[in-house]
């Protein structure tokens, strides 16, 4: 009798283990399920806000560039959608062969259509400031599965994507900071007050030709010096 209570008990064991084994595993795929394979979206991005922030609302990350940036597929897949939302703006949805779906959204163009398959890297849009945004950014979101209203398969993007050195090694108050001037010289491109560096030129020499000070084109730029170089690009007015 004691054999058979000893010989249960193993049993019962073995198949605890086998089961918590079967859920790390599950577990594991789901948070670095292409970890490796995927590309970042805007390879000159910025990370503006994270995943989680705003009391848990915010599903995504924020990556911000200049206007009209290249967004890419960051996976193979098909165009599930693609159209405006008063939220979103313009918005791409890619649902990728593994079962995970991505939202390109505030897009200034669209470059691809629903049902449209797309190779990882393709360009699917430019980077804009449409719909419910401010500044000029790409909202990216994943989800595992596929996106619902109340965002419940929504992961972390950086969870299951590369994430490059530039985004990894920049603290939030830099990323911000960063984010800002990226910003306002897309803005400021947009008007044409933005002036490019040339050689021997300094700060005093253009804004005198330009009619403003050199603590107005420090503070414009968020320059801690007077150091600039040739190449530079300059926000002169807004």
């Amino acid at each position: 009798m004691i054999d058979y209570g000893k010989r249960f008990l193993i049993v019962i064991i073995l198949a605890m283990c086998i089961g918590l084994l079967f859920v790390g595993g599950k577990t594991g795929h789901a948070s670095a399920a292409g970890k490796e394979d995927w590309l970042w979206p805007a390879a000159d991005g910025i990370i503006s806000d994270r995943f989680g922030t705003r009391d848990g609302s915010h599903k995504g990350i924020d990556i911000a560039a200049k206007l009209n940036t290249n967004i890419i597929a960051a996976d193979e897949g098909v165009v599930s959608k693609s159209y405006y939302s008063d939220s979103y703006g313009n918005v791409v949805f890619i649902k990728h062969p593994n079962g995970f779906e991505t939202i390109y959204a505030h897009l200034n163009k669209r470059l691809v259509s629903e049902g449209k398959s797309v190779r990882q890297g393709e360009v699917i849009g430019k980077m804009g400031n449409t719909g419910r945004s401010r500044g000029v950014h790409l909202h990216f979101e994943v989800h595992e599965q596929e996106w619902t209203v109340d965002k419940r398969h929504a992961l972390d993007p950086l969870l299951v994507m590369n994430q490059s050195p530039k985004q990894r090694n920049i603290s939030e108050q830099e990323s911000i900071h960063v984010t800002k001037q990226v910003e306002d010289k897309a803005v400021a491109a947009v008007k044409g007050t933005t002036h490019t560096v040339k050689k021997g030129e300094t700060l005093w020499s253009i804004a005198k030709r330009n009619g403003t000070t050199v603590e107005a084109v420090k503070k414009l730029n968020h320059l801690q010096s007077d150091f600039i170089k040739s190449g530079d690009s300059l926000i002169l007015s807004k």
